[in-house]
């Protein structure tokens, strides 16, 4: 009888733990889920639905905060490497680079949910670190948006490519991996405007959506199996985004194959009832939010506090709840939530990845490839040597601005004026004026040359603030034409997070550098530009505009109206992909090939400078005749960034999907894949094009 006992003893937890089957890491977590969601009481499922998710202690859930930020870096808790801007990043022009980077993020993410006992010892709101709502992957089609900052620029395809290479790394390649941490591609979609974005209606055709819109997303989603996709706070077509049916269960799971959670960005289900007055109560924006396919909200207005109403009132039924609370739990499962701490692949990571040395390199390396020489009359690269006194002058010399959802360095970080008073060293005097102090000339005109560093900051643009003008702030353009007309050598270094209207300046400054916001080393990689230590090849992901009249009005959405390089009929100031070099590089010998599956194009560009160097091979495309009106001028479908020593050539080869040849049909209401009669152009910009062919 003591044996039987014993053996009953021994078998007791065996026997519970085959019951449990969502702690069985050998099912998959689709069954762990359904296993999971079936112990749930309709009160516990509802606490699964909202962003600040309490924990269920009977069954072993812990609390799980949905809703960090890693744009470019974690914004919290505590300080983690910060690299350049997003738009930033896509001056880079470069996936590989962003697919780096975003793993080091990812990396740091996990290192410090493991050293806070595995998010047990984070209680901070939105502070958890295996979910972040990022990418901002609007294409940003009118410079006045608050949030271009946040984005890959306004050319469709450069955001899918980017944006495909940011989600892959952040998840860890999943599913090929083990999910490192969720990303959230957001927001779906349209969203472009801050000052209404709460009541914002987009009127959009079809074609805007689908053409422009929408790619970015569906790319998202198809390629790097995004696991979360955020909602927009705006309508499109009289629908808001939280609720559109069209959108989040017809193109979103249905056409493009989505099988991750879909969440509200913060307010908007609430947003439904309150702004949009498309309902009369919040029970109904429950209803029409869960039917659409919403499954988590940001906030608690709407599940909550009204789903049960609308439960208890026959307009929702439990099944629908229970669709949602089982995609919410199978992330929880492909995330290794719920498997024994340190089987995991992510367990072994500590704090010393955070802000490590490697990961400083891949934020300066960041920083050096998105600068952008707009202009260059020959003054650059400047010779230390040659230079007595340097004048650093400007609003933005002797700050670090990192731009909106930024979190703090590990390192101090390093400002322009920084990065140059370190790069010179005793070779020459510096002299520094602050921004608003006497003495805006004396030191221009005593100097050999300026380095004038002006732009924007979040007071200009952010979330929730829109841009009142396009050009520098009227006492930043005064400063230069005062400083101008003392020292005409005065180089202008833009430090901002979108394209900006500078005509006087590209017109009489001999020099003009672009650096975004760059991060927590930018002054270092800014220095090595300017001194000639660092090539630039930087690319425009925006067009700059020569003035805020060259824009449509800001609530037109229909891109074919005259918005981005592909239908903008006018001379912008520089074009999209516009970037110069310290070297020339020359395209010959372009080679097209047509096969089922796609378009080869390979091409042979020479190195013609001494310097060693990267130049950005662009392939557009131009619509034959007759496939849409109006046709865009050009469209970028392929592109490489590519180094090559001095004196040096190479052939590189670039390929076009066959997918990447669609066209909307809006008499059809469907894609359609023209043949033949496509022209082929090669260059260096939109607007630089070396070579062209046809297939």
């Amino acid at each position: 009888m003591k044996k039987l006992l014993l053996l009953a003893t021994m078998l007791l937890p065996l026997c519970a733990s085959a019951q449990e089957k969502y702690k069985d890491t050998t099912l998959s977590a689709e069954e762990r889920a359904q296993d999971l969601l079936g112990r749930l009481t309709l009160e516990e499922k509802l606490s699964l639905m909202i962003s600040l998710s309490p924990g269920i202690p009977r069954l072993d859930i812990p609390k799980y905060y949905h809703g960090n930020e890693a744009l470019h870096g974690i914004v919290r808790p505590g300080r983690f490497t910060v690299f350049p801007q997003a738009i930033g990043l896509a001056a880079t022009w470069d996936p590989e680079l962003l697919h780096d980077i975003s793993s080091a993020i990812s990396d740091e993410a996990r290192a410090r949910w493991n050293s806070l006992e595995y998010g047990a010892a984070q209680q901070d709101r939105y502070s958890d670190l295996l979910t972040f709502w990022s990418p901002t992957i609007n294409a940003a089609r009118d410079p006045r948006w608050g949030r271009t900052p946040e984005t890959y620029g306004e050319d469709p395809f450069l955001t899918s490519r980017m944006g495909v290479a940011f989600v892959s790394g952040l998840q860890g390649d999943y599913p090929e991996h083990p999910l490192k941490v969720v990303s959230t591609p957001k927001h779906f979609a349209a969203n472009n405007e801050e000052h209404n974005r709460a009541e914002c209606n987009a009127i959009i055709p079809e074609r805007s959506l689908r053409e422009y819109y929408f790619p970015a997303f569906e790319a998202c989603v198809r390629e790097a199996h995004a696991q979360s996709i955020m909602s927009a706070y705006n309508a499109i077509n009289g629908i808001p985004c939280s609720i559109n049916t069209r959108l989040l269960r017809d193109i979103l799971r249905g056409e493009w194959g989505f099988d991750g959670y879909v969440v509200s960005d913060c307010g908007a289900p609430w947003q439904v009832y309150s702004h949009h007055h498309y309902v009369d109560d919040p029970v109904e924006a429950s209803r029409l939010c869960i039917e659409a396919g919403l499954d988590l909200e940001c906030g608690d207005n709407i599940y909550e506090r009204h789903i049960v109403k609308a439960l208890e009132q026959g307009k929702v039924i439990e099944p629908q709840i229970d669709s949602a609370v089982y995609k919410l739990l199978r992330a929880r499962m492909r995330l290794g939530l719920f498997d024994p701490i340190g089987d995991g692949p992510y367990d072994h990571l500590t704090e010393s990845v955070i802000g490590s040395e490697e990961h400083q390199e891949l934020a300066l390396q960041a920083a050096r490839e998105s600068i952008v020489l707009l202009k260059n009359d020959g003054i650059l690269p400047l010779k230390a040597r040659k230079l007595h006194r340097i004048a650093v002058l400007g609003k933005n010399a002797d700050t670090c601005i990192f731009g909106d959802y930024s979190g703090s360095p590990v390192i101090e970080p390093v400002s322009i004026l920084d990065g140059i008073r370190r790069h010179i060293g005793d070779k020459s005097e510096i002299i520094h004026v602050p921004w608003g102090e006497d003495g805006a000339i004396e030191a221009a005109r005593g100097s050999d040359v300026v380095i004038a560093v002006m732009g924007t900051d979040t007071d200009v643009e952010m979330e929730t603030r829109d841009r009142r003008y396009i050009s520098l702030a009227p006492d930043q353009e005064q400063f230069l034409r005062d400083i101008y007309a003392v020292n005409p050598r005065t180089v202008l270094v833009l430090v901002a997070g979108s394209s900006m209207a500078i005509p006087w300046e590209a017109a009489s400054l001999p020099a003009i550098l672009d650096v975004w916001y760059p991060g927590e080393s930018g002054g270092t990689a800014a220095a090595e530009v300017l001194f000639g230590d660092y090539n630039p090849a930087g690319r425009l992901p925006l067009t700059f505009f020569a003035s805020q009249d060259d824009l449509p009005a800001f609530d037109d959405y229909d891109v074919t109206h005259g918005r981005t390089y592909m239908y903008f009929q006018g001379d912008p100031l520089y074009s999209f992909g516009h970037g110069l070099s310290y070297s020339r590089f020359k395209y010959k010998s372009l080679k097209i090939k047509r096969s089922d599956d796609g378009i080869d194009i390979s091409l042979r560009i020479r190195n013609r400078g001494r310097r060693e160097g990267d130049e950005v091979v662009q392939i557009y495309l131009v619509r034959p005749d007759g496939v849409s009106t109006p046709a865009p001028a050009k469209e970028l479908k392929a592109f490489k960034r590519v180094h090559l020593r001095g004196r040096r050539s190479a052939r590189v080869h670039l390929r076009i999907p066959t997918e990447q040849l669609r066209c909307w049909d809006e008499m059809a209401g469907r894609y359609v894949y023209p043949a033949e009669g496509w022209t082929v152009l090669a260059g260096a910009s939109s607007s630089d094009i070396r070579l062209t062919g046809k297939f």
